[in-house]
């Protein structure tokens, strides 16, 4: 018994498996990005937690309340990009940006991180 693949057959094989091929990487980068966000979202919640918590009893409620960390300092502690932390730390549910209503008269504005169960 033998098959016969003509052009038509051999195309239409073609172009599904190039398609199941290009699926298969696509689900995997998905994948793959996920997993990264999700581990990068745990280093930065964990360091800015246990930071912040040894610290938290310091000055509180000053312009120097050490439960607002920078970017740059989230940054050099976790070995990720200044444009990383500023994505994982917009997006992560428990850390949220420091906001005009959390600064004292006369402080600037920086970009500052905070866990939100602190700073309330």
């Amino acid at each position: 018994m033998s098959v016969n693949v003509d052009l038509w057959d051999g195309i239409v094989i073609g172009i599904v498996g190039g398609a199941l091929a290009g699926l298969t990487v696509w689900l995997v980068q998905l994948l793959k990005e996920k997993v990264t966000i999700e581990l990068d979202k745990k280093k930065v919640y964990d360091w800015l937690h246990d930071r912040t918590k040894q610290h938290k009893v310091l000055t509180v409620g000053s312009p120097d309340d050490p439960r607002w960390i920078s970017t740059i300092e989230i940054a050099s502690y976790t070995s990720l990009t200044k444009d990383r932390v500023r994505y994982i730390c917009g997006i992560h549910e428990k850390i949220r940006s420091k906001l005009e209503k959390d600064l004292w008269s006369g402080e600037s504005l920086e970009e500052k991180w905070a866990i939100r169960e602190f700073v309330r």
